[in-house]
């Protein structure tokens, strides 16, 4: 996924004009606030560490990004105020308990608007 072959994260997540571009193993995927319909966020058990991660999903396209890209906590902050229905200590409620996976809808357009 996102993963080099040292099991490092790889990737930037910046924001522009209008939305956010992920770009992770020379791949670029970029997205508009206006046609997110679902972010999930979820945790990676890497054996001594958990990892923060979020799936990005509009009709056409999905993306990876992890607490580890750079950019990740610019991100977030915009991200908390397009989508105010998030709650804002959602990173923290997905980190516990230790080591499981924890998948937990953030966001869905259908359900949110």
């Amino acid at each position: 996924m996102f993963w080099n072959k040292k099991n490092k994260v790889t990737g930037i997540i910046e924001l522009v004009e209008s939305g956010f571009k992920v770009l992770n193993d020379e791949e670029v995927t970029e997205f508009k606030w206006s046609e997110i319909i679902k972010l999930t966020g979820f945790k990676i058990d890497l054996i001594t560490i958990d990892q923060i991660c979020l799936k990005i999903e509009s009709n056409d396209k999905i993306s990876y990004a992890t607490e580890e890209f750079e950019g990740w906590r610019i991100f977030v902050i915009k991200m908390l105020n397009e989508f105010p229905e998030i709650a804002k200590n959602w990173e923290g409620i997905i980190a516990k308990p230790a080591f499981e996976t924890k998948e937990t809808e953030l966001y869905i357009r259908n359900k949110n608007d």
